[in-house]
C-alpha cells in the first residue's frame, strides 16, 4: 500500500517534517498504510515531492510512538495490532473511560447532553446511508466530549495518551455495519442514563461497551489474519 497522495502537495511555510509526519501517521491510523507495510524513504519522498530528510525525521518520530518498528535488515514497517495491544488498551480504557462517564454524569450540563445527542443522531443518519467512513470522526467526537464533560483535566490527559491506539481500533469497528449499530445504540443508552443521573450505571455500561468492542475487534482482525501475536 502506497502513501496516500495529496494532489495539492505539501504546503509551503510549514515544517516539512511535521507535514510528512502527519501524513504518514494519518495513513497508518486510518489503515491506508496497512500492518507490515514497509516504509521506503526514497519512495515516500518522491511521492510527497520532498527530500529524504523530513521523511527520515518523521519515521524516527513514528518509531518512538510505537506505530512502526525497525526491520532486522534495515528500514521500517507499520506495526501490527497484537492481542497484547488489545488486552492492555481496552482494559485501561474501560477503567479510565468508565470513571470519566461516572464523573460526567454528575457534572454534565444540559447543553453538553444535547451536543452528545446530536452527534449520535448524525451517526445514525450516516449509518442509515451506509457512510461508515464518516462514523469514525463522529465516534471520536462523542467520546472526547464525554471525557471533557467529566471536568477532570488529569483524567482527560490520561485518556488522550491512548488516542492513537484507540483511533486504529475505531477504524476497524466502523468497517462493519453491525458493530457500528451496536456502538451507536450504546451511546444512545449512555445519554439516557446520564439524563437520569445514574452515574454507576453509566460507568458499568461504558465498561461493558468497551470490553464488548475488544471481543468483536479481536474476532474481526483474527478473521482477516491481522493479529500476528509477536508485535511485528
Amino acid at each position: 500500500m502506497e502513501v496516500e497522495e495529496n494532489r495539492q502537495g505539501l504546503r509551503r511555510g510549514k515544517s516539512l517534517r511535521e507535514q510528512v509526519y502527519k501524513r504518514l501517521k494519518d495513513n497508518i491510523l486510518t489503515g491506508v498504510l496497512e500492518a507490515q507495510t514497509r516504509l521506503v524513504e526514497e519512495k515516500i519522498a518522491a511521492q510527497l515531492g520532498t527530500s529524504r530528510t523530513p521523511v527520515r525525521e518523521a519515521i524516527q518520530k513514528l518509531e518512538k510512538e510505537g506505530l512502526i518498528y525497525k526491520l532486522p535488515k534495515g528500514g521500517f514497517a507499520v506495526r501490527s495490532i497484537t492481542e497484547e495491544d488489545l488486552e492492555e488498551v481496552f482494559e485501561i480504557r474501560s477503567m479510565l473511560e468508565g470513571y470519566a462517564g461516572y464523573l460526567a454524569t454528575l457534572r454534565i450540563t444540559d447543553e453538553e447532553l444535547s451536543i452528545l445527542e446530536e452527534i449520535v443522531r448524525r451517526g445514525e443518519e450516516r449509518l442509515e446511508k451506509g457512510d461508515l467512513e464518516a462514523l469514525v470522526p463522529l465516534n471520536t467526537e462523542f467520546h472526547e466530549r464525554l471525557y471533557k464533560a467529566s471536568k477532570s483535566r488529569i483524567l482527560c490527559s490520561l485518556i488522550n495518551d491512548l488516542r492513537d491506539f484507540i483511533y486504529r481500533f475505531r477504524v476497524i469497528i466502523f468497517k462493519y455495519p453491525n458493530l457500528a449499530e451496536i456502538s451507536l445504540r450504546d451511546h444512545r443508552e449512555m445519554i439516557e442514563l446520564m439524563r437520569l443521573k445514574k452515574g454507576k450505571k453509566v460507568e458499568a455500561l461504558i465498561k461493558k461497551h468497551i470490553l464488548r468492542g475488544k471481543k468483536l475487534i479481536k474476532e474481526k482482525i483474527r478473521e482477516e489474519g491481522k493479529i500476528k501475536g509477536n508485535g511485528s
